[in-house]
């Protein structure tokens, strides 16, 4: 009975070799574009492209604020603030939540001292979001609001109605927000500047707090037109 015939060794190892060859030229291909060139490598840093781009929008989700009432943020029509400075955080958490809810303390009063004097003091609006939709409720994000002195005319504090319209807004801004194995989450601390539309304009870290205000307040002054 024939024996069959395997393929020439040469031939193997040089197919082998081409095929290596291609997929090392799709990974590089793909590692290129992904990277920008080579010029990204962090995540932070693939988000600040797609903010350059103005790729990144939250969509107007419904939110209930600490007070309970519903509330649905950055629409385009409507009599609408023209800039919101968001931050995404959760009641339990003992650190950069902490540090952000004093950022918006001094951001408030600012604000609350120009009202009157300023238009864009009130077209602009202080908003805290809670992503943990397990454990949060009204009672903890009032218990919030309260220990920060939150006024809602200036400083909305709200949550999702659902785990999933929670991922959905998330997701839409490149936010992170991943258990830590010990209750709580690891998760950007950074302020975002959103325009009425919920297009991402800014983002600012914790020590920038005022670049931000003022850059909201800038915002605030653009004719709507202009500034979509």
């Amino acid at each position: 009975m024939p024996q069959p015939q395997l393929a020439d060794p040469p031939l193997a190892r040089r197919l082998t070799l081409a095929l290596c060859a291609a997929l090392l030229l799709a990974f590089g291909w793909g590692l290129y574009r992904y990277t920008a060139g080579f010029e990204v490598w962090t995540f932070e840093g693939q988000r600040q492209m797609r903010l350059a781009a103005g790729s990144l929008r939250a969509p107007a989700l419904a939110l209930r604020s600490a007070q309970g009432a519903p509330v649905t943020l950055w629409q385009a029509s409507g009599n609408r603030p023209a800039a919101y400075l968001v931050d995404f955080i959760y009641t339990r958490c003992p650190g950069v939540c902490r540090a952000l809810g004093s950022d918006y303390q001094q951001m408030q009063a600012q604000l609350a001292a120009q009202r009157g004097a300023s238009t864009a003091a009130h077209a602009v609006q202080l908003v805290s979001i809670s992503f943990d939709t397990a454990h949060d409720d009204a009672v903890s994000l009032l218990a919030y609001a309260r220990e920060h002195r939150a006024d809602p005319a200036l400083w909305t504090v709200a949550m999702p109605a659902s785990a999933a319209d929670a991922a959905a807004l998330l997701r839409s801004l490149d936010v992170i927000a991943i258990p830590d194995g010990l209750g709580g989450f690891v998760h950007n601390g950074a302020i975002h500047l959103l325009d009425g539309s919920g297009r991402l304009r800014g983002l600012y870290a914790l020590e920038q707090w005022r670049e931000a205000l003022d850059a909201a307040q800038a915002l605030a002054t653009t004719p709507r037109e202009a500034a979509q």
